[in-house]
């Protein structure tokens, strides 16, 4: 009961921290100006003017960009993902592709959500988010894997397969997010950050084993720590970004609180036990993150910054992320700032 009443305090206080700066009338770009991002840039599907939450990996001489789309707005309990070709510009040159995540026998409907692209052996997959076939309820996610192959001109998902065998799984708890990255010519995915667990998927069986655990010194007061994008080795290590989310008030919910989504970056270990050793201070915002048009949302008023995917040279990030779920852009980072705003962390027991 002791440790319990102190966790509590100290969420409280972490709580109150974060509301004495940020008040119902201040503007978020405001409250986190910084010169971290340098540009973005909106992409627009003329198929699809709605298309949200981008992953990107380099692919065939240019960028392969993953979305979602909500195809009915009056059902949104379906969701399918696609993929389209861009150049090296981000200017759209493909036509987009949906891709089928059922059978023809399937009954349930396609919830298909936020595709992250990633590659192991040169070979090219996708982690998506989907309800578990054998219970379809709001809790019923899991998270799947396929090989994407690119076949007379078309992209297909082959071995799709359902994760639900793993140290933790509940049938009440909605599994999504999870962080891949390759090592070893090896496929792992990162369960959580804090404590930064690490999974070894078993491909064929369904299942995952628990390869690496490590406690660390995280604080972060805008709400539960969460994967968005893949894993990639830069300068002696992997990087990443998260998101995060929390309700307030701010200039941009209009006097109502609501949830407001938060992303940051954040490095671990290039070998195991793979602990993470740097993380955003601040949330990263750029120009245009929480201001613009205003949307009617498919499941409740929000205010969302989702990172789902990134490529990086150098000297610069390309960061792809969702806006108010319902629009798709993406950031020009200076690495160098980026790198140089991030805080050690330190293993603890």
């Amino acid at each position: 009961m002791k440790i319990l009443s102190q966790c509590r305090f100290i969420l409280l206080a972490l709580s109150l921290f974060f509301y004495s700066f940020v008040g119902p009338e201040d503007d978020l770009e405001e409250v986190f100006k910084q010169d971290i991002v340098i540009e973005t840039k909106r992409i627009v599907l003329p198929e699809y003017p709605l298309a949200f939450n981008p992953g990107i990996i380099r692919w065939n001489g240019g960028i392969l960009m993953s979305f979602r789309i909500i195809p009915d707005p009056k059902s949104t309990f379906t969701s399918l993902i696609g993929l389209v070709q861009l150049d090296n510009e981000f200017n759209v040159i493909g036509k987009p592709q949906l891709l089928k995540t059922r059978e023809e026998k399937d009954i349930s409907p396609s919830r298909a959500e936020d595709a992250r692209l990633f590659t192991v052996k040169d070979r090219l997959y996708v982690t998506y988010d989907d309800c578990y076939p054998l219970k379809i309820n709001k809790a019923g996610f899991r998270v799947y894997i396929a090989e994407i192959v690119f076949n007379n001109n078309q992209f297909e998902l082959k071995d799709a397969e359902c994760l639900n065998d793993f140290e933790g799984q509940s049938p009440d708890i909605r599994e999504k997010n999870w962080v891949p990255f390759e090592f070893g010519n090896q496929m792992y995915l990162a369960y959580s950050l804090k404590p930064h667990t690490i999974f070894r998927p078993l491909l064929g069986s369904g299942s995952c084993e628990t390869v690496e655990r490590t406690n660390n010194s995280i604080k972060w007061p805008w709400g539960i720590l969460r994967g968005s994008t893949s894993a990639m080795l830069d300068n002696g290590q992997y990087l990443a970004f998260f998101h995060s989310s929390t309700e307030l008030v701010s200039a941009h919910s209009k006097g109502r609180k609501s949830l407001h989504y938060f992303m940051g970056a954040y490095t671990f270990s290039a070998s195991p036990p793979f602990f993470i050793t740097s993380i955003s201070k601040d949330p990263i915002v750029g120009p245009g993150f929480y201001n613009g048009e205003e949307y009617k949302h498919y499941w409740k008023p929000v205010h969302v910054v989702f990172p789902c995917g990134y490529i990086f040279d150098h000297e610069f990030i390309w960061l792809a992320y969702g806006r108010q779920d319902h629009e798709m852009w993406v950031a020009k980072i200076n690495k160098t700032k980026l790198y140089e705003s991030l805080d050690p962390v330190y293993l603890t027991k």
